[in-house]
């Protein structure tokens, strides 16, 4: 919700002067918390900038261990600066590679001044010597204000796609960095851009690493033997397939799989996609819902057990990605490539369906990318019933063989 009102303000011509106004309050308190401050400078640390959201971390993750183990920054106490939401999944699986972890509320940093304060006084008085935001997509009151605020005297970012903030505000927001990192044109894979971005930092060497959380981590929960993940939310309306074409594919595969239960999963704004699941099914036995229940380490745990995932494109598919959980994405295409299909090397178990015009053009996803960036002209609607029950017939299918049954 908070990225799709920064957009607006920073799409509409007529919200330019509120959106300054905005900006220039929002300065205003980071500049009277900065002044009450007199903090010593403490050599060798580095504060990581990351306030967005799920699956930007679990792109970039992987480059904490390479800042750790760099030439550079091998000495240097490491301190994360994130969205409060990936708290429970950060401190569950990067607290060996992370000293520090600094946890904020994005939205009350972005509408309530006292506490954007409190934050902005905590972070100067850290003293931090060098600040990173690898964030390709930058806000100007969020990522460009914070590395500002940190007062370190090496502020790296790097050069941004202005999705997320207007050109003007870019301008201003490129001042607050002692360097900025060209990571390239056009629209690559963000696991790619992530890449670019820490090489242009470290000034080293970086290669991708497979995506992975350490399954010794999560946490247990009590869940069937066999079953399917069915994942009905999104972050957004527009990429949540219809509830009832949901209950088709779940009754296709209690009928045709009988030995799998289903097991629904989701944050607990998501409980108005379940309960229309629910309401569409003839009897709910088979079926074990969880949504709102599960912290993140546990359905980290619940993804690792699961012989299957089928869900919108959000946030859960970069789990999914993390845990090698085979995985099925129903997708309108925004974002494409940017954010999907994973590459063969790093997501040969994911499978994504796409509108019959992107699958056309499965050979040349670069080439049509632009058309889906930021956003994608087609509906959820796009994507037939049949061609998901084909696929998930393909999934489980040779499970159903291996077993015997």
């Amino acid at each position: 919700m908070l990225k799709k009102l920064i957009r607006f303000l920073k799409t509409s011509p007529f919200m330019i002067p509120a959106l300054a106004l905005i900006d220039l309050i929002l300065f205003l308190v980071d500049t009277v918390a900065v002044l009450t401050v007199n903090s010593a400078k403490k050599p060798n640390s580095l504060v990581v900038i990351r306030l967005d959201v799920m699956g930007d971390y679990l792109m970039f993750r992987n480059h904490l261990h390479r800042l750790k183990e760099s030439a550079r920054y091998k000495n240097h106490q490491l301190t994360l600066l994130g969205n409060i939401a990936l708290k429970s999944l950060a401190e569950t699986f990067d607290a060996d590679v992370v000293d520090q972890f600094i946890w904020v509320d994005i939205y009350k940093l972005s509408t309530r001044p006292l506490y954007r304060f409190r934050v902005v006084r905590r972070l100067r008085l850290e003293g931090f010597s060098v600040a990173f935001c690898p964030s390709y997509s930058r806000v100007l009151v969020l990522d460009d204000f914070m590395a500002w605020a940190t007062g370190a005297s090496e502020r790296v970012g790097c050069e941004t796609d202005y999705i997320n903030i207007a050109r003007w505000e870019a301008v201003l927001g490129d001042r607050l960095y002692t360097q900025l990192i060209n990571s390239g044109p056009g629209i690559v894979f963000e696991m790619e851009r992530d890449r670019r971005i820490t090489e242009g930092f470290l000034q080293e060497p970086t290669a991708i690493q497979l995506p992975q959380l350490d399954i010794q981590c999560a946490k247990s929960v009590v869940i069937p033997e066999q079953y399917v993940v069915l994942s009905l939310g999104a972050g957004q309306d527009f990429r949540v397939w219809p509830a009832e074409r949901f209950t088709e594919v779940a009754r296709f595969i209690l009928a045709h799989f009988p030995t799998y239960k289903l097991v629904l999963t989701g944050a607990p704004n998501e409980k108005i996609y379940t309960e229309a699941f629910l309401t569409n099914m003839p009897t709910t036995s088979g079926i074990v819902d969880l949504t709102g229940d599960l912290s993140i380490p546990e359905l980290v745990y619940v993804l690792t057990k699961a012989d299957l995932l089928i869900a919108n494109e959000t946030g859960i598919v970069h789990i999914a990605a993390s845990t090698q959980t085979p995985t099925l994405v129903i997708s309108q295409g925004k974002s494409l490539v940017r954010w999907h299909p994973y590459p063969a090397e790093t997501g040969s178990h994911i499978t994504h369906l796409y509108p019959a015009y992107i699958e056309e053009h499965r050979t040349d996803l670069a080439g049509i990318a632009a058309e889906f960036n930021p956003e994608s002209r087609f509906s959820m609607s796009e994507i037939t019933v049949d061609r998901v029950t084909s696929s998930v017939s393909k999934w489980l299918g040779p499970n159903i063989q291996a077993v015997g049954r």
